[in-house]
Formats: C-alpha cells, sequence, structure tokens
C-alpha cells in the first residue's frame, strides 16, 4: 500500500488527504493548529455563530454534491433563506439593488443612462488580444468589455468581495479565468452567458444553490477530518524532510507527544504560499519554492457585530452589500447573516459580519480594535442607519489572507510545475493553485494527493 505525507490541514490538505485514502492509501496529515480547516472556522457566542473565514458554499457541481453526501452532510445543510437573493451595491452612499431582470436593469440607478448603453454594447464591443505576454488586468479587461462605470459600480466590488483585491493588478486570465474564456470563445460575455445557460438547461443541469451549515462551514473540515481519524495528526510540527536516491521521502515531526518519523512514497504540501519556504525541506527544493512565497496576501479583518433588531434601519431583507472603492468608505462589504441562514442570532438580534482591508485598504485593518470597530460602526451608520452600540463584537484578523492572482501570477504557477516535475513525488496545493473558493481548494488538494502517488482520477470512486 503506498502511503502519502501530507503537511497543511485547510481545506486543500484534507482535500488531498481524504482523496488519497479512499483511492486505498495510507495517509498521514500533519497540521500545527490545535484544529483543521485553516480558515474556514466557526464558533458559537452568547447565541450568535460566527464566521472566521468563508461565510457560504456554492453547491452546483456534481462532484461537489456528492463529496457531500459521501461526508453524511446532507442533513446538516442549511439553504440560504429566499429572502437573502437581493445583493446590494452602494451607489452615491445608498444602498442600490442588484438588478435581476431586464425592466429591473432598465429602471436601476446603479448605472447611469450612459452606463447602461455601454453595457448594452458588450456584445458590440471589439473583442483585442491581450498584450503579447498573454495576460490583461481585470480593470483593463472589464472597461475594454463592459465600460467604465459598469466596472467601477460591477466588477470591482465584486472582486474585492473574492479576493479583496486591486483589479488593477489581478490577472483576468487568472483570477476569472472563465470570463476571458467566455470572450475568447463567444467574442461577448453577455451572448456566451446566453448561450452557457441554455446548455445547462438542456442538459437538466442541477439549479446552484448557495448553503451553508447548521453550525456554521466548519462543519466541511470536521467531516472530512472525522473520516480520516487517526491518521490526521494535530500539533504536528515538520522537523525535517528529506528524500533518497530510491524516491523514498523521510518524514521526522514533534508533537506534545513526543516525535516521530517515518517513510512514505509521496507528499503533498498543502500550506499556504508564503509558508513553503518556512518548512524544514532540502535547500534546492526551497529554492524552487521560493517564487510562489512572493505571492502577495494583503490583511483583512472581519468583524462580527450582532446588534438590537430595532437600532438597525435597514430591513437586511437580502444578501449583503458590496462597497465600490469610489465610494470611498472603509469597509469591503457587509454580510447580512441572520438573514442568509437561520440560528445566526437570539431572537430579537440581528447578525452582520464587515470585512476590512485588503488590497484596498491594508492600512485600516491593522488598526487596533476599538479604532477599528469605530470605523465600521461609522460606516454601518450611514449605510444600515444603526442607531444603537452594538450587543456583540468580535474581531479575526488575518494579517495574511487571500492570495493575490496578480499579473505575475502565470510566473507563480510556472513555478509550482517545475517544482513537481524537478521532484517526482512531491505535489502542491492551496488556494493560491486553483482558485481561492472552498470548492476550487477541495477539488485542487483532491488532485493533488491522487498525483503525489501517481493514482488515477478515478481510483476509489
Amino acid at each position: 500500500m503506498k502511503r502519502l505525507l501530507v503537511i497543511g490541514g485547510g481545506l486543500a490538505g484534507l482535500g488531498a488527504a481524504w482523496r488519497a485514502r479512499r483511492a486505498g492509501a495510507e495517509i498521514c496529515l500533519l497540521e500545527t493548529a490545535k484544529q483543521p480547516g485553516g480558515v474556514v472556522q466557526s464558533s458559537r457566542e452568547n447565541g450568535f455563530l460566527i464566521e472566521a473565514g468563508p461565510n457560504t458554499l456554492m453547491a452546483s457541481s456534481p462532484a461537489l454534491v456528492k463529496l457531500l453526501g459521501d461526508l453524511g452532510l446532507e442533513n446538516e445543510i442549511a439553504i440560504a433563506a429566499s429572502s437573502a437573493r437581493e445583493r446590494f451595491i452602494v451607489r452615491d452612499g445608498k444602498l442600490v439593488p442588484v438588478p435581476m431582470s431586464a425592466w429591473n436593469f432598465l429602471t436601476s440607478p446603479l448605472l447611469s443612462t450612459r452606463g447602461k448603453l455601454r453595457l448594452l454594447a458588450e456584445p458590440f464591443a471589439q473583442a483585442r488580444p491581450p498584450p503579447a505576454a498573454g495576460d490583461e488586468s481585470l480593470a483593463d479587461f472589464a472597461r475594454r468589455r463592459l465600460g467604465a462605470e459598469a466596472f467601477a459600480y460591477g466588477l470591482e466590488p465584486f472582486v474585492a468581495g473574492i479576493f479583496a483585491g486591486n483589479p488593477e493588478k489581478l490577472s483576468a486570465r487568472h483570477a476569472l479565468p472563465r470570463l476571458q474564456a467566455i470572450e475568447t470563445e463567444h467574442g461577448s460575455i453577455a451572448r456566451g452567458l446566453i448561450k452557457i445557460q441554455k446548455k445547462r438547461k438542456a442538459l437538466g443541469a442541477p439549479v446552484p444553490r448557495l448553503i451553508s451549515f447548521r453550525e456554521g462551514m466548519a462543519a466541511l473540515p470536521r467531516a472530512l477530518a472525522a473520516q480520516l481519524g487517526g491518521s490526521l495528526i494535530l500539533q504536528a510540527h515538520l522537523t525535517s524532510l528529506t528524500r533518497d536516491a530510491t524516491g523514498k521521502w523521510s518524514a521526522a515531526w514533534s508533537t506534545p507527544d513526543g516525535n516521530t518519523q517515518e517513510i512514505f512514497d509521496g507528499v503533498t504540501l498543502a500550506v499556504p504560499a508564503y509558508a513553503l519556504a518556512k518548512l524544514p525541506l532540502p535547500d534546492e527544493l526551497i529554492t524552487h519554492l521560493v517564487p510562489l512565497t512572493k505571492i502577495e496576501h494583503p490583511p483583512v479583518s472581519v468583524v462580527t457585530l450582532g446588534f438590537s433588531r430595532g437600532a438597525v434601519a435597514h430591513p437586511l431583507d437580502g444578501f449583503g452589500v458590496l462597497v465600490p472603492a469610489v465610494e470611498k468608505f472603509s469597509v469591503l462589504g457587509v454580510l447580512f447573516n441572520s438573514t442568509l441562514f437561520p440560528g445566526r442570532a437570539p431572537t430579537g438580534q440581528v447578525l452582520l459580519t464587515v470585512f476590512v482591508g485588503g488590497a484596498r485598504q491594508p492600512e485600516l485593518a491593522r488598526l487596533p480594535d476599538n479604532e477599528l470597530v469605530a470605523l465600521v460602526i461609522k460606516d454601518l451608520q450611514k449605510l444600515l442607519k444603526i442607531s444603537a452600540p452594538p450587543t456583540f463584537q468580535k474581531i479575526v484578523r488575518w494579517p495574511l489572507a487571500i492570495p493575490q492572482y496578480n499579473l505575475n501570477h502565470g510566473d507563480m504557477i510556472a513555478a509550482g510545475e517545475a517544482t513537481e516535475r524537478a521532484w517526482p513525488g512531491l505535489t502542491l496545493a492551496g488556494s493560491y493553485r486553483g482558485g481561492v473558493s472552498m470548492p476550487q481548494c477541495l477539488e485542487t488538494g483532491q488532485a493533488a494527493g491522487l498525483r503525489a502517488l501517481n493514482l488515477s482520477p478515478s481510483a476509489g470512486e
């Protein structure tokens, strides 16, 4: 039986270990923290359900739906409330619903008449090849296809919600590859999306569902960890990793219970990109990994606030609100947690999650707690008409948050691929590779775990 060592117990590492085990491999997963899941953390405090990282999961692929079934999570799924379908974007200091129909688009104040006409002309915008390097910033791509106003009040805040990033620096090819692929194949984003939707409908594809779990997103990593059992070792610190002439890997690690050394056939490194060079690896391997450590990770602070329902004038009748950079607020966006899913706040209370910092204003994420909360409440008073202090507050800080798929990201990916070629049996997985969403991290991790042992993607299915 082949043996796989996985370093890092976030979603990518858990996915690698879980999938390789189903394919018949013997697994050892090392995680330095006291709990698995990485940034996917949920806790209940004073009757509020707090998410430190992702708040929702889009169940849109058959593979993900099958995974949730295999993990026995069907009865734990919480489906987003129908009232949460409405999404807001700030325009001129006010919350404006994102138009979801042709009539709503025509009457919406989100874009000016000129902006609407420019957006409607998208199918006729000339598609031009990206620069010679084969890359183009998201900002340039969006302005070229959608117009400056649709970029400022559409794609820019959307990107802030996904990456907390700067579209002027993010790569269209790597950050949102589907959009560029649609333009290449169909010549128009609008035409392409219409054709894709028709094809999905004709094939009877399942309708994507926005979900969480009864006790929060951490239910997913906990379920993966439960199936791994004793193969998952927490509070484990790798102390050495070497490979001999036969291709076998020797790993040593320490835990509060003592030191261990074992031999493996393959290794998957599933730690964040910035942590790769900090691992006790052979010098030559670290040299290969250095380019990946340069991927930008701006800071993000997550401020979770509870309020008495009567203290919030806005009906909170939606998913949340995204704040464009041109609006000059301090927050990136706000989620209406207690509207999204049941059981997120005590009776008579509401729960809001606010994101601050990112590539847009990294210095704000580093403010002291009292200044940070004061800044957030000042914005909430303007946006949601908050009229009383919070009844609950919690701050979670991520000094190095979401990896940025910037214009040099192709070089980073090439460095990772070169590393895997130079070191057979070693694979890399994480949110810096293949997408930052939870499903993408799981998919990237599963593929890496199989690749490390040269196992077929269909093994164990």
